[in-house]
């Protein structure tokens, strides 16, 4: 197969944003007062000068790591590129052009949207052979992809109307304070045992704030820390600690069911059991955490409420007091994270979060199945002590340390607004 050089490419694909354009139009990655606005408008102007794309076999990987080093910021700008600083996320689709996630908001490229057949050139580009078996026999994929020292975690799947490629940017590991997570976080990543659900929708930041934490605890501890990923999206370069991290399909282990199953052996001291999306995996992670060891797993769901709901909807009646006995025994924290918009200059988002730890009291709710009484008694000073915090807590910090809006606190308070507004009073409501 012939390859096309850079110049080739130059030719080939015009530049992102011109080093030429006129004042009133910015460059790419500089914001428009458009971008500084709230992120829930419904439409936004592209972004960059007018061009068009030629993708083709011999060049569609060089397009593709173009694209994925302006959305790390990596662009060359002697060659005029300006950088997307701020994007967290590519999208290619069929009949669109690139879209770029900046600051929480869709922005798409001017330019020529891609056909068909330029989507699926790109996205072959970036799967090894092996990956494009795996795709062709099941129509979808997730895997990891490296550029320079950048981390991009893949997805492609076959949709109606063509491939869709979704694709995440993972920034190096940073310190623990450069995330702005509370003090609260490194309590329990330095616990010795327990199970530890890190819980929040897509794009809450749970993957960097597990992260984050174990990071921490390499940093720190002499420990062995083993994580089953898939796929690998952020790498520890190990410090004081042991780090043995585990891809599912691309390390040599076929699945996720016998990846758990072999944690245990590896005598971890903690351990990250990856998302939770069915039974087996929930259960994996609670044996190993009944072994002894500190276990992380994930659950996309909004609140801890609906984390013991997730939990109990992988099992029918007869065997949920079962499991809810193990949990009892067993959980040894249960947090959840959304993210805001900040204020404070340079600060894009800031996460507000619940944190529910047990104490003997609640432990013996959840065993009888009353999970409702024991997060009701979060706001008690007991419960506080430990480290229990409620949304109206974190809201109530973020905005008298300024760092989020009133309005913007209010509305994720949802139904504790109103103890939230007059908390900010000076009343503390019941």
């Amino acid at each position: 197969m012939s390859t096309t050089s850079p110049s080739d490419l130059h030719e080939q694909t015009p530049q992102l944003a011109s080093p030429s354009a006129p004042p009133d139009k910015p460059s790419v990655g500089q914001p428009t007062p458009a971008e500084t606005q709230s992120a829930n408008h419904d439409a936004q102007p592209p972004i960059g000068e007018s061009m068009e794309f030629q993708v083709t076999e011999q060049n569609a990987k060089m397009i593709a790591e173009r694209l994925l080093r302006e959305m790390g910021g990596l662009g060359d700008q002697a060659a005029g590129i300006s950088k997307h600083a701020r994007a967290t996320d590519l999208h290619i689709n069929t009949g669109r052009p690139p879209d770029y996630r900046i600051e929480r908001t869709i922005r798409s490229v001017r330019c020529k949207p891609f056909s068909r057949q330029d989507v699926v050139l790109l996205s072959n580009a970036m799967m090894t052979e092996h990956q494009r078996e795996r795709f062709n026999s099941r129509h979808c994929i997730d895997f990891s992809y490296h550029l320079d020292r950048n981390r991009f975690r893949v997805n492609i799947v076959e949709s109606f109307i063509g491939r869709s490629i979704s694709i995440r940017r993972f920034d190096e590991i940073k310190n623990f304070d450069d995330y702005h997570l509370p003090e609260h976080y490194l309590r329990i990543a330095e616990m010795h045992r327990g199970f530890v659900v890190m819980s929040g929708s897509t794009g809450s930041g749970k993957t960097t704030s597990i992260a984050a934490m174990l990071d921490h605890v390499n940093r720190t501890f002499h420990r062995k820390i083993v994580t089953i990923e898939d796929p690998i999206e952020y790498v520890y370069v190990p410090k004081k600690s042991i780090v043995v991290q585990i891809e599912i399909g691309e390390d040599g282990i076929p699945n996720e069911d016998i990846a758990l199953r072999n944690l245990v052996r590896m005598d971890p001291d903690v351990g990250l059991a990856g998302e939770m999306r069915d039974r087996a995996s929930l259960e994996a992670a609670l044996k190993t955490a009944q072994a002894g060891h500190l276990i992380f797993g994930t659950l996309h769901c909004e609140g801890v409420g609906q984390a013991f709901d997730r939990v109990l909807a992988y099992y029918d009646t007869v065997e949920q007091q079962r499991i809810v006995g193990t949990l009892a025994d067993n959980l040894a924290a249960i947090i959840n994270q959304r993210l805001l918009p900040c204020i404070k200059p340079g600060i894009d988002v800031v996460p507000a979060y619940e944190i529910f730890r047990p104490n003997p009291l609640t432990r013996r709710y959840i065993r009888e199945m009353r999970y409702m009484d024991a997060i009701a008694e979060m706001d008690k000073p007991a419960m506080k002590e430990i480290g229990c915090v409620t949304y109206v807590d974190s809201l109530h910090m973020l905005v008298t340390e300024e760092w989020v809006t009133y309005q913007t606190a209010l509305e994720q308070a949802g139904d504790h607004a109103e103890k939230l507004r007059a908390r900010l009073k000076g009343i503390d409501l019941k």
